[in-house]
């Protein structure tokens, strides 16, 4: 494959992308999920000045979240961190997720 070749086929898989809005979306997901994280937090401290327990239930999604976005990340990009980072808060999630059910079922 030549030169021209490779250009041509960049070109195609590159057409109508906009890589300003690429950008910026990406931007605006990363400042979503740092604020998403001050909800969680600001949620789970309300719950536990209020009712006396912390909310998990928004931890648990947010984890949630935050290792799909990681692990789909390591299967198109293979990159070796992206997996950690999934794993880790997949972790978490199922952490927050045992809480959650332990203070639904009300078990003390």
């Amino acid at each position: 494959m030549n030169k021209d070749e490779i250009l041509k086929k960049s070109r195609e898989e590159n057409k109508g992308c906009d890589f300003v809005e690429g950008a910026v979306l990406a931007r605006a997901n990363a400042l979503s999920l740092g604020v998403g994280m001050i909800v969680c937090g600001l949620l789970s401290v309300l719950a536990a000045i209020f009712r006396g327990v912390p909310d998990y239930s928004a931890w648990t999604v947010m984890w949630a979240i935050q290792a799909s976005i990681f692990l789909f990340k390591y299967y198109k990009l293979r990159r070796r961190h992206e997996l950690a980072l999934g794993l880790f808060y997949g972790a978490l999630d199922i952490f927050f997720f045992v809480f959650y059910l332990h203070s639904l079922l009300g078990a003390a």
